[in-house]
């Protein structure tokens, strides 16, 4: 089988598209497929990244003659534009079997036009804001799976949808015990994503400054825009280690006591190892879905990071370093959602049909 993935990483977009798509991929090719990528060339792509895992990767245009500079990351991107880069890539490739789409700025026109290039289509959505035109679609959010189905209309009748934390495309080591949940928090772990856009992290440790009695592991992310103050702040704790990656983040994980952090991709590994946490959306498309997780006890949500004062933040740390039985209560309700076989699960769909 061969499976080609169309998603993209970059300063702006982050890396949870890619780092999701890659543990899709881990599985495919577990099972005997021939994975390829195709990324653009942005600031901040992952495109050396996915080569190093050994998948081939097709390297798209970073820019786009009617697109805007300061588009979002919602924005759509010019769909004929980006279909004509890929079949110029792939014109002397046979047509796939599965195409797999994980972009906010891709919909249903895209979709219709690359059934050229494959046989069958997959699209891995979080926002539920616009059509797809494929055969399959995964929606991991929490949000996906306790309102009423938010893609009806949106897709095909045809098209099978996989909703919910359930399939959660996580790594296999995620499939794993849950952590011991100490009587006082002693380790903390902070990280708001590949690139940390949002600024969090410094705001975070800035907040922590008279906690000195916490260990701290810090992934601020590539690139980060406060890396020198971060360094400067991390060098008069001995206790606080800083590192712009992890080659070990499962490791991070499994050691720490909570976690503070935002509600993007690494919140199903939280949940898969039960680590209690303090959530801080850094992008408009997290809010409704943390929001509906601290409903559900799973962790505690902290607003908006641009709405979140110093006080309130190290309130929250303060009441729960203490509370083993409301971070047990965190811990066990995140389990009960997340198993971290979501990814063999899709792998499986879509494995059969080829």
């Amino acid at each position: 089988m061969r499976v080609l993935i169309r998603t993209d990483a970059s300063i702006a977009i982050g890396s949870g598209h890619v780092a999701r798509c890659l543990t899709l991929a881990h599985a495919l090719r577990k099972r005997g497929a021939q994975v390829h990528f195709a990324c653009r060339r942005l600031p901040g792509h992952a495109i050396e990244r996915l080569s190093d895992a050994g998948f081939l990767t097709y390297a798209l245009p970073a820019h786009y003659r009617h697109e805007h500079s300061d588009a979002g990351i919602e924005a759509a991107l010019p769909w004929q534009e980006d279909i004509y880069a890929l079949g110029e890539q792939l014109a002397d490739e046979p047509a796939f079997d599965w195409l797999i789409v994980d972009h906010y700025g891709l919909d249903a026109r895209w979709e219709t036009a690359a059934r050229q290039l494959a046989h069958r289509l997959m699209a891995i959505d979080d926002l539920a804001n616009r059509p797809h035109a494929v055969d399959i679609l995964l929606d991991q959010n929490y949000a996906a799976q306790a309102l009423a189905n938010p893609y009806v209309g949106l897709v095909p009748a045809t098209c099978q949808t996989f909703l919910g934390p359930h399939f959660a495309l996580l790594r296999e080591e995620f499939q794993c015990a849950a952590i011991p949940i100490k009587p006082r928090v002693e380790r903390v772990l902070v990280n708001f994503g590949g690139f940390d856009a949002a600024r969090q992290v410094h705001a975070t440790l800035s907040a922590l400054s008279d906690c000195r009695t916490l260990e701290l592991d810090v992934v601020a992310g590539l690139h980060n825009p406060d890396w020198d103050a971060l360094q400067a702040l991390c060098s008069t704790r001995p206790n606080w280690r800083l590192q712009a990656l992890a080659d070990d983040f499962f490791g991070l994980m499994r050691e720490a006591d909570l976690f503070i952090g935002a509600g993007g991709g690494t919140t199903w590994e939280r949940a898969a190892v039960g680590l209690p946490t303090l959530c801080i959306s850094v992008a408009h498309n997290q809010e409704l879905n943390a929001r509906l997780l601290a409903q559900a006890g799973v962790h505690r949500y902290l607003g908006p990071h641009d709405h979140l004062s110093p006080a309130h933040l190290k309130a929250a740390i303060h009441a729960l370093i203490d509370d083993p039985k409301q971070r047990q209560a965190m811990a066990e309700r995140s389990r009960m959602l997340v198993d971290g076989q979501g990814a063999d699960r899709l792998a499986d769909a879509l494995t059969p049909l080829q």
